[in-house]
């Protein structure tokens, strides 16, 4: 498959636009139903908290999001120009503790096999999910 691109306006209904997209690549590929969704689950959550925390819920800034599908492996890279993220920062949540908000690191972390976060020679803000299919 070629790479799929979609650049959306950080406005939480754009979502649904990246998660028709997510579902119409991985239906191509030999992924069950529920990784599927989990991993459509996985990149709401990271361009929920892009919404949310870097842009702060300014509705009219940018998300760039490529789709990489490989035989063997899943690769979305997600670009913005919110402020700036470090993972390290972010203290682990006991996950036992049930309340609403706080676990999309956790559910991506968990979802993907690698997560990686950094700066572009530019100063946006690149994260990049990897997911290893299996043959």
């Amino acid at each position: 498959m070629d790479k799929k691109n979609i650049l959306i306006k950080s406005h939480p209904e754009n979502l649904r636009r990246v998660r028709a997209l997510m579902t119409d690549i991985l239906s191509i590929s030999q992924i069950s139903e529920q990784d599927s969704q989990m991993i459509t689950l996985a990149i709401d959550e990271a361009c929920s908290n892009i919404i949310k925390h870097g842009y702060k819920n300014n509705y009219n800034q940018k998300i760039d999001i490529t789709v990489d599908l490989k035989t063997e492996l899943l690769t979305i890279t997600i670009i913005d120009e919110g402020i700036k993220f470090n993972i390290h920062s972010i203290e682990p949540r006991d996950v036992s503790k049930i309340r609403p908000g706080g676990l999309g690191i956790h559910i991506i972390k968990q979802v993907m096999d690698s997560v990686e976060y950094r700066q572009t020679s530019d100063g946006l803000n690149k994260v990049t999910l990897i997911k290893k299919l299996l043959p």
